[in-house]
């Protein structure tokens, strides 16, 4: 390997880190890593100058939490998925705080704690939740997610004990921006330097949304591969799925380890290339009297 590449390397390992945890390969392409990486870059940049706008519309002196928030009100599975991770970061705090002897822990499930008291982003959904839809949890089903994790016990079913045990580090890799020196990495890669000064909260959410969009990324490009991998004419290969039926399943059937080759920048690109599609839009047959170029579409919200 050349240094040009081992600087490459080096550059993209948190990227590669977490698309491994997302499904992709152990060691996914450089070259892929780079387009994720100049994605989430565009992506977090559009989603901080939106954040900016609904901070100038409240009147607020800097980007919070209550900003991204609002951007993901759209979205019920995406708002919810994000509570939930903030859910569990409050939990994470409680328990660093009892284990220091500093407060006794009141709750032992981290998506039952009773975060009003604490947090603000909970008075302001509900300030802006005029029917009730939007903090009703009970018929939200996160697809995505489900997925996600089916993908993954696929993937894990033949590991061997290393193999799991860099599977879970790579499941563990985040935007860490606890560190001084990665967080002015992140500052300055999302260009965080505007007129606005933002909030703590608002780099939890950032950190969080970037880390969401490669997963996002990766489960766009598997259904791209599971398209090419489909059998043309035939009307029963639509039915069938990429994992055994959990109802019929035999394991002396499916012996043989799941192979899986790193996902390519080809597939990224068609995968970006379908969701940003004007095509696919409600307007997308007026698209071609258009002058304007459509702005990009976020992937997360």
């Amino acid at each position: 390997m050349t240094s040009s590449n081992s600087k490459l390397v080096g550059e993209y390992a948190e990227i590669r880190q977490m698309m491994h945890g997302f499904g992709d390969h152990a060691e996914p392409l450089v070259e892929t890593a780079k387009l994720v990486d100049e994605v989430v870059n565009q992506q977090m940049r559009s989603m901080l100058r939106k954040a900016c706008e609904v901070a100038a519309t409240r009147e607020s002196s800097m980007v919070g939490m209550e900003d991204f928030l609002f951007l993901l009100r759209k979205d019920k599975v995406k708002l919810h998925r994000m509570l939930n991770y903030l859910k569990i970061k409050e939990f994470k705090a409680k328990m660093s705080s009892t284990l220091e002897g500093e407060s006794p822990l009141t709750s032992p499930n981290p998506l039952q704690l009773d975060l009003n008291h604490k947090a603000p982003y909970m008075k302001f959904l509900k300030s802006i939740d005029n029917t009730g839809q939007l903090l009703n949890a009970e018929n939200v089903v996160d697809y995505t997610k489900q997925k996600r994790i089916e993908r993954i016990d696929r993937m894990t079913q033949d590991m061997d004990r290393w193999k799991y045990l860099e599977f879970s580090k790579a499941r563990c890799a985040t935007f860490s921006l606890k560190k001084s020196n990665k967080f002015n990495k992140f500052n300055e890669w999302i260009a965080a330097s505007g007129d606005m000064p933002l909030h703590k909260s608002a780099y939890t959410a950032l950190s969080y949304l970037a880390y969401e969009t490669i997963g996002q990324i990766v489960d766009l490009a598997f259904l791209v591969r599971r398209d090419q991998n489909k059998i043309n004419g035939d009307p029963i290969d639509r039915l069938r799925t990429s994992y055994p039926n959990p109802y019929t399943y035999k394991p002396y059937q499916y012996h043989k380890a799941i192979s899986i080759k790193p996902l390519t920048p080809a597939e990224v690109q068609e995968a970006l290339r379908r969701y940003w599609s004007p095509q696919l839009e409600m307007t997308g047959p007026f698209q071609r009297w258009t002058y304007t170029k459509p702005e990009l579409k976020l992937l997360t919200c």
